[in-house]
């Protein structure tokens, strides 16, 4: 994938291009504030693999701490469960 710097102010001049840029031709376009990265413009569909990646990440440490502590999936079901009819 290519990648693309440019300033606040030439993304506020070129904005249409530089999202046809990210859209079309797949480039992630890095956005700068006095030369210092401060955000990044990439294609939606990218955006939705890094979520469900960081998603996928976040249950593994879970999984990981439950292990350590000897919790299993279904105690934590049943007490879920259970939490849920009180409240109804």
């Amino acid at each position: 994938m290519k990648i693309t710097t440019v300033s606040i102010a030439e993304g506020k001049k070129n904005f249409s291009r530089l999202m046809e840029d990210a859209f079309e031709r797949k480039k992630e376009i890095i956005v700068t504030k006095r030369g210092r990265p401060v955000a990044v413009i990439i294609p939606y569909e990218k955006y939705e693999y890094s979520k469900r990646i960081e998603g996928y990440r976040k249950i593994m440490e879970a999984r990981e701490i439950l292990l350590k502590t000897g919790i299993l999936a279904d105690d934590i079901f049943e007490q879920s469960r259970k939490e849920l009819e009180k409240e109804f």
